[in-house]
């Protein structure tokens, strides 16, 4: 048997190609990230809040609710096919360490997407109207945060 090469975040980026272009992968993509940050969550609680952003910016996207950048939803896309892989640098099966690299891959996402020319405007609002910011009122214009505040 060979040896089984671990699970990159490059590999996760080809991957999540293959995942923007079928909104039905996309949507078993959310509902195994969730039952997996269900799980574990008392090990991701730094991360969790912004795995949840992720999970909703991919829900509306998927609805038709929101409009990125190709290249913020394969990041997205790739840092939670990156956390619902069992096998990657360090295995999910090493508890507590093997959900470390998915936390940091996750806070690595949320910086760059933090940084970038095009950041994501209306993500307050996905968080506050449950992912659809259609709702009559003009979204808030604020920068997405490089780090979450409670009322988020």
């Amino acid at each position: 048997m060979g040896k089984k090469i671990p699970f990159t975040f490059e590999q996760a980026m080809l991957k999540a190609e293959a995942h923007v272009g079928r909104k039905e992968k996309l949507s078993l993509l959310v509902e195994k990230a969730s039952r997996k940050a269900q799980q574990y969550y008392e090990f991701i609680l730094a991360p969790w809040e912004t795995l949840q952003i992720f999970l909703r910016m991919i829900r509306a996207w998927v609805a038709g609710k929101y409009r990125t950048p190709d290249e913020s939803v394969l990041m997205v896309v790739a840092a939670v096919l990156y956390f619902v892989s069992p096998f990657d640098l360090i295995p999910d099966s090493i508890p507590v360490f093997g959900l470390l690299d998915d936390a940091g891959v996750i806070g690595c996402v949320a910086r760059a997407e933090s940084r970038s020319d095009q950041q994501f405007s209306e993500v307050g609002d996905f968080v506050r109207w449950g992912a659809f910011p259609s709702r009559g009122t003009e979204p808030r214009t604020h920068l997405w945060p490089a780090t979450f505040s409670s009322d988020l």
